[in-house]
């Protein structure tokens, strides 16, 4: 695989490569090749937006992966020649989910400005209810639950992204605690 470029952490063709294999096989080769570009790029920008542990490999380099990071508990390390499997299929499938339901993730409004967000969705009997940031209010923790955007928008992340982010591992120890 190859390692991330100045703008995704995935190359189209290792996405190709991933999803040749999946349930969403079919959906993914029916984009465009600028369609896969684009999306990969935008889950890349999100995905970016997360705290990670470890150190960047090279504190110059322009993305957060690749990074070093030890091994812990069912955890593998992270080093600086590949991308961890975990960090390839999160953007695999952030990207095409992006890509299908591309309103999804509606960014914070400025300071001062009030916004609509989606507060809370619903897969049972498909419900979405919409929130508004009121204006003068920071929107960064949409709703008031501290978790970035894509994490609340997408929570499977938390279980694919485990290993790397505090995100992800505060999301499980929550979860099991209630």
């Amino acid at each position: 695989m190859v390692l991330p470029t100045t703008r995704s952490y995935v190359s189209d063709t290792d996405a190709d490569d991933y999803f040749v294999h999946t349930f969403q096989h079919a959906a993914w080769f029916a984009l465009a090749v600028g369609e896969k570009t684009i999306a990969l790029q935008e889950a890349t920008r999100w995905l970016e937006t997360l705290c990670w542990y470890g150190e960047k490999c090279d504190p110059a380099q322009p993305l957060q992966w690749p990074r070093r990071l030890d091994a812990s508990g069912c955890c593998g390390a992270a080093n600086c020649t590949e991308l961890p499997t975990e960090i390839v299929a999160a953007t695999c499938e952030l990207a095409l989910v992006l890509h299908q339901n591309q309103g999804s993730l509606i960014t914070a409004p400025a300071a001062g400005q009030a916004g609509i967000f989606t507060k809370r969705q619903k897969l049972g009997d498909l419900e979405v209810e919409f929130d508004q940031f009121a204006a003068g209010t920071a929107g960064a923790s949409a709703g008031g639950s501290g978790q970035p955007l894509v994490i609340k928008t997408y929570p499977w992340l938390t279980d694919m992204l485990r290993c790397f982010t505090s995100t992800g591992r505060k999301a499980i120890i929550a979860r099991v605690r209630s």
